[in-house]
């Protein structure tokens, strides 16, 4: 991550400040809270038109994923009345609440004749049980056929993805999925080009306006029939409906595919989103989602509302056309423009659609407005422990120490790190997490400064029992060795490790008095691990 540095009334020092090896996932997490016990979905296989052979492999799949990654399955399925619940459970947002995620595995009812008499999957007062639920924050997980079901209710269609519903689909052959977002926790596992055997849905309209596209389909690798879609034919997609949350994937028809570990880890991954457990790649967030906030709010700064609806659009046309580093320019300075526009959460879902348009970029983009870069990597199993670093804003400048002449000194915050421990309890093995920075001298043509003469004050910005801040690192000038060696961030015990922790540094730059003029760089690398 590099950060400018000028000095002023004296030479010229630019700090490049990286954040690098073993550092962070490029992602924005969100703020939830990992529940320590054991959550609990529901899986609706009901069908009252076509039955699709995968539903009992699926639905045994997803009891065995429970099993292992530590979630109770209930399932409502007439067709499977050893496993089946008695009655409906959609008889209240109440007594649905108690599922994180509800997954529809391929309820076909066939109502694709739009025929308003013919029965549903759910009647009136269980839609109203189920848009209580979402409404109230609930997940929903749509698989293959999900989108083949109450088709004559206008609002499940907005909720499964923009209105696209199942039109028809060509014999089963492989084809090729190209992930779009490889940042999401439900794709950041699979290859980029992923060839399958399966069951290819066209669909009736492309959601991408109303979606956040995860996967598409390449249709020069099949032969998808009548109902081809073209050149831009996404497979699956997430969103964020009416306070909750909505992912979708459209493969999986074969029983095949519940037996394979890649389409395993996509679905868990899509579950564990769906119910708030694990997030990143920019969050599903979409432009329009964004659009509506700023189109709702009734307060707020009007000028800077206007000009950030200008960024937005701006921003939205770029990335239609396939230029994401046009987008991130406008979407940064939409993020600089939203932090004083005083409408609550735009700035933070405008930080997700740059999130998301970084992980499109083939060069990962500017990281501000000034188009710095930023430098990620990933450590630890992906989606289950993950530090996140925000971008710097504005540069900095280097000024004389005021009562140390002995000196030039910057201060200066370390940008935002998000730590998300979604480990269950296995895998955390009773331990937490430590995270530790170390810097590099910085060097110029014409001198050094020690990584010595940098030091940090680290800080806890989300405090809560069982996470800690580290201790101050003093440079040399005032005695201290600085970050010449790994100095501790922060720390968190069993107890404390889950969900997600907010630290940063404030940091401190001594450079002697005589420093010789020059462009200076140093790369500080923040690294998170687990500790037994």
């Amino acid at each position: 991550m590099k950060q400018h540095v000028s000095r002023v009334r004296a030479a010229a020092l630019t700090a490049a400040i990286a954040l690098g090896a073993g550092a962070v996932a490029p992602s924005a997490m969100a703020d939830t809270e990992v529940p320590e016990d054991d959550y609990q979905v529901l899986v609706v296989g009901k069908t009252l038109g076509f039955r699709h052979s995968h539903i009992v492999p699926t639905t045994n799949a997803l009891i065995a994923l429970g099993e292992e990654e530590g979630f109770d399955v209930d399932v409502w399925d007439p067709a499977q009345p050893a496993l089946s619940l008695e009655s409906t459970p959609f008889t209240s947002a109440e007594d649905l609440s108690k599922y994180s995620a509800i997954i529809f595995n391929s309820p076909v009812d066939g109502t694709n004749n739009m025929d308003p008499a013919r029965p549903r999957l759910l009647d009136d007062s269980e839609v109203a049980a189920f848009q209580g639920y979402i409404r109230s924050g609930g997940g929903y997980v749509g698989l293959h056929a999900a989108t083949d079901t109450l088709h004559t209710v206008p609002w499940y269609s907005q909720l499964t993805g923009g209105g696209a519903r199942f039109r028809n689909h060509p014999q089963q052959q492989q084809a090729t999925m190209r992930v779009e977002n490889p940042a999401h926790p439900s794709t950041a596992g699979l290859p980029l080009e992923w060839s399958r055997f399966d069951e290819w849905y066209n669909y009736t309209a492309n959601p991408r306006g109303d979606v956040h596209v995860l996967m598409t389909l390449d249709e020069s690798t099949y032969n998808p029939g009548g109902g081809r879609m073209g050149e831009d034919h996404p497979i699956a997609w997430c969103k964020n409906f009416e306070g909750g949350r909505s992912w979708y994937s459209g493969a999986g028809h074969t029983d095949q595919s519940w037996q394979d570990p890649l389409w395993l880890g996509h679905v868990l991954s899509g579950i564990e989103w769906s119910a708030g457990l694990v997030s990143g790649g920019g969050d599903c967030v979409t432009f329009s989602e964004v659009e509506g906030i700023l189109a709702g709010a009734t307060g707020g700064d009007a000028g800077a509302k206007a000009d950030i609806a200008a960024l937005l659009a701006s921003a939205e046309s770029a990335a239609d056309e396939g230029d994401h580093d046009g987008a991130l320019a406008s979407l940064l300075q939409a993020r600089t423009r939203a932090a004083g526009a005083g409408v609550a959460g735009l700035e933070d879902k405008v930080a997700d659609l740059i999130v998301w348009q970084r992980a499109l970029s083939e060069t990962g983009g500017p990281s501000d407005a000034d188009g710095i870069p930023v430098d990620v990597s990933i450590v630890d199993k992906e989606g289950s422990l993950t530090l996140t670093v925000g971008d710097y804003g504005d540069g900095v400048e280097l000024t004389p120490a005021g009562e140390r002449p002995d000196r030039w000194r910057y201060t200066g915050d370390l940008p935002t790190l998000t730590v998300t421990d979604g480990r269950n309890a296995d895998q955390a093995a009773g331990g937490g997490w430590a995270a530790s920075g170390q810097s590099t001298d910085f060097v110029s043509d014409a001198d050094v400064i020690g990584a010595e003469n940098l030091g940090w004050v680290p800080r806890v910005l989300s405090p809560r029992d069982g996470v800690s801040a580290g201790p101050a690192q003093a440079t040399a000038i005032d005695g201290g060795t600085g970050l010449s060696t790994p100095s501790l961030l922060a720390s968190a015990s069993n107890e404390g490790r889950r969900g997600t922790a907010e630290l940063d540094a404030r940091l401190v730059l001594d450079a002697p008095v005589g420093t010789a003029e020059g462009d200076y760089s140093a790369r500080v690398t923040v690294s998170l691990f687990p500790v037994d």
